[in-house]
Formats: structure tokens, sequence, C-alpha cells
């Protein structure tokens, strides 16, 4: 499985747009994606401040959702002032039952976009992780 938290900002009266791209890619998400687990933004305290939990079946999930038709099809450039993609990992017996997030090597038959996903978004495991369960 493969877990990220995205911390987000927007820039400045682009709330209402972000928003409305949000719930359009959510509906998107979860009507043409079959591997996705959890997929749900939050308003932070701070002004412009987002957040996004995401949790697909393992990264080759997540970098074709990267990928998708549905995501690619929006200007966040317009929308985005930063965003920080944090891979995450559940604390066991607290995680909401969400499995480890894990570093599966890149198939020998991987396609382009596969391979242009890792080089945009590579996981890597923290080694204080390694010895946690």
């Amino acid at each position: 499985m493969t877990t990220l938290l995205a911390h987000i900002r927007i820039k400045p009266g682009k709330e209402s747009k972000w928003e409305a791209i949000m719930a359009d890619m959510v509906a998107q998400t979860f009507a043409n994606e079959t591997s996705v687990t959890r997929y749900e933004y939050w308003k932070g305290q701070e002004e412009n401040a987002y957040y996004c939990l995401l949790s697909f079946a393992d990264k080759w999930a997540f970098y074709r959702h990267q990928m998708s038709p549905h995501h690619e099809g929006h200007d966040f450039a317009d929308v985005l002032a930063d965003i920080r993609l944090e891979y995450v990992d559940p604390v066991k017996g607290a995680g909401g039952g969400l499995a480890r997030t894990e570093d599966l090597p890149l198939p020998p038959d991987a396609d382009d976009d596969l391979r242009t996903a890792q080089m945009r978004f590579p996981l890597s495991i923290p080694t204080w992780w390694t010895n946690r369960s």
C-alpha cells in the first residue's frame, strides 16, 4: 500500500475554484480508479491551507492516479501556490486500517507513464520506519 499526506497552499482568491477542482477530482477518482482506498481533502486552520490524505493499493496505483486524464486535465498552476507530498506510514493499531507504505521496485515492463511518475514522485522509506512495526 502507499499512503501520502499532501500539504497544499492555494493562491489567494482561488479557494472556490480549488474546492470545485477537488470535488471533481474525488468524484472522478472513485468513478474511474479501483485501487484507491482513501482520497480526502481538508481545510487547514491557516488561510489558504489544505491537506489531502491519499491511500492506494500500491505506489503504481498512486502513479496511475497522478498520470490519469482526470488529474492531468485540471489547471493546477492557476490555483496552487505550493504543494508538498509526504509519504506516511500508519502506526500499527492506530492507522485507520491502512496497510504499510511500501516502495516496490519498478517493474521491467513499466510503461512511460509509470517511469515518468517514478521520477516525479519517488518513494523512499525512511530508515527509522524499518525498525517499527
